[in-house]
């Protein structure tokens, strides 16, 4: 091996140790919700290693949560994706980041790869149903929330998303199920049974 290449090698060596340092640093000025500490930490990290896959995910994390800039967030998840296709982490935080900011296409894009890596994710299918719902495409919306209480039926979250839905569409005694099927898990909450009371109002009345 001739002395260049040793020498390349050991610099690579140096600038690879140099970028998890900047790491490691990132991940404190994240702790203490310095935004601006954590990218610029994590900026010089993947300038350092291009392939320090951790880098590019937390840099799209902190621009997405810390400063709101989903053009920023996507183009590192994005970096990201490209040493790890499969990530369904990151996956699930660009769809989500694109639901908050009402691009549902983009987001329902996303949950379908990850339900297309893994068809049991209850949290695919139940973040796609939100993001058919924003779109007010309310059948698809119900067949998605459907296929994650298949997986996971102890899920309070989508038997209450479900409840409001049928409500809101009149079909009380379904919406009156779902409310029965938190009760049997979570007997004293306060926000199903104020839900049931008003399902229960509209009944009487329509």
């Amino acid at each position: 091996m001739s002395m260049k290449m040793v020498d390349d090698e050991n610099e690579q060596k140096k600038k690879i140790l140099e970028a998890e340092e900047f790491y490691q640093k990132g991940l404190v000025y994240g702790k203490e919700s310095d935004a601006d500490g954590a990218i610029e930490c994590w900026q010089k990290t993947v300038d350092l290693n291009p392939n320090h896959f951790e880098g590019w995910y937390n840099l799209g994390n902190v621009y997405d949560i810390g400063k709101g800039d989903l053009e920023r967030a996507i183009e590192c998840w994005n970096k990201a994706l490209e040493l790890k296709p499969d990530d369904v982490d990151v996956l699930h935080n660009m769809g989500n980041a694109y639901r908050e900011h009402k691009d549902y296409d983009k987001a329902i894009e996303s949950y379908k790869k990850i339900v297309g890596l893994n068809s049991e994710d209850p949290k695919g299918w139940n973040n796609m149903a939100n993001a058919y719902r924003g779109k007010s495409e309310i059948d698809q919306a119900i067949e998605c929330w459907k296929k994650a209480l298949e997986i996971k039926p102890d899920k309070y979250e989508t038997w209450y998303n479900l409840g409001i839905t049928y409500k809101e569409l009149g079909e009380f005694d379904l919406a009156i199920d779902c409310c029965q099927k938190i009760f049997e898990r979570y007997p004293n909450s306060y926000e199903v049974k104020r839900l049931l009371n008003a399902i229960n109002e509209e009944k009487e009345s329509a």
